[in-house]
């Protein structure tokens, strides 16, 4: 399925991220992963939990259904599973068949993600989870904020080529995030196993609209951002901005950002996307932080529109049109490829 080969949707043997930690409480929460309903609750000491989304019996949503102790009540006929998916009761009947039972999910807390293995339990290692020390979630020089979440109007590789293609900031982030010349910079990519990374470095450009407002800045600035991608599931990068000075990046620091996009595969042709932002500068500057990210929301909602009008354009073909390929998707290319290489690991004869 567009961008990748035929017949490839997803690696499921990966850590996705599935909720912030908030979202998931003692009332079940509904949300599909790599084209599975997945049900959402936490037990009454409060440990989190996720199972199969389907009840076995006439397949209601267990994730719009009830929770009571530890366990999960089926709302249509009361069937209950606990958080391994063993089914532990059946009102009309005394015996519970072996086969009366719904998948139960790997999941891990860390930070204020709830990352899910939606592929084979014995082969999920959170050591694969990507470090949030190193990355800046947890690490006491950054003060990160998180929050917002999209349902992502359209397949969830649309999102992944979006970031992999900087250049668009300067055209379709005109009005919060953009400097002049982005597109024309020269990018500079490398890659290891399991990840990919770009950066650009511009000397003397415009200062983005919202940086000018926020960090009440005025004149050019030198910029050096990047992303890289933890595939399958998080894009981190980071913008940098400071006075322009003879030698790039020796001037003033303006403002330091790290920020933070997950993907995460939902049905066939939608998504889930979760945005955070750490920063090294008034870190207790809550109200500052907030600001940030709700400044940063128009430019998410034009992301979101972005995908939404290419996924209506591409479900409006009866067959794919044809896309071309331009010298600045080199590194959106070589991400798709990767993606298609660990899809085909997993369908590869023995790979269970």
């Amino acid at each position: 399925m567009y961008p990748l080969a035929e017949g490839l949707f997803a690696p499921r043997n990966q850590w996705y991220i599935a909720a912030w930690s908030h979202e998931v409480t003692r009332q079940p929460m509904e949300r599909w992963i790599v084209n599975q309903p997945v049900a959402f609750y936490r037990t009454e000491d409060g440990e989190a939990v996720a199972v199969g989304g389907r009840c076995p019996h006439r397949h209601f949503p267990l994730g719009k259904s009830r929770v009571e102790g530890d366990h999960i009540e089926c709302l249509y006929h009361g069937i209950t599973f606990d958080r391994t998916g063993r089914c532990v009761k059946i009102p009309s009947q005394v015996h519970v068949p072996n086969v009366c039972r719904i998948p139960a999910y790997p999941l891990v807390e860390k930070w204020q993600w709830l990352w899910i293995w939606p592929g084979d339990p014995d082969k999920a290692d959170p050591s694969l989870i990507p470090d949030h020390h190193v990355l800046g979630l947890t690490d006491p020089d950054y003060a990160a904020v998180g929050g917002p979440y999209y349902s992502v109007p359209g397949r969830y590789t649309l999102m992944h080529d979006n970031l992999l293609d900087l250049s668009h900031l300067g055209f379709l982030h005109r009005s919060t995030i953009a400097s002049d010349g982005i597109a024309e910079a020269q990018e500079v990519r490398d890659e290891g196993p399991g990840w990919l990374r770009s950066a650009r470095n511009m000397a003397n450009v415009s200062c983005p609209p919202l940086i000018a407002k926020l960090l009440q800045h005025q004149g050019r600035v030198d910029r050096a951002f990047g992303m890289k991608w933890h595939l399958p599931a998080l894009h981190a990068g980071f913008d940098h901005f400071h006075e322009v000075a003879p030698e790039f990046g020796t001037g003033r620091l303006i403002g330091g950002f790290r920020v933070y996009h997950a993907i995460t595969p939902g049905k066939t042709n939608d998504a889930h996307y979760f945005f955070a932002l750490a920063r090294t500068f008034a870190r207790d500057d809550v109200a500052l932080g907030e600001a940030f990210i709700n400044g940063l929301r128009a430019t998410l909602d034009e992301d979101m529109f972005a995908t939404r009008e290419i996924e209506a354009m591409l479900g409006a073909h009866a067959q794919m049109p044809q896309e071309i390929l331009l010298k600045g998707d080199t590194h959106c290319v070589r991400g798709r490829r990767m993606l298609e290489q660990m899809i085909r690991a997993e369908q590869a004869p023995g790979a269970g």
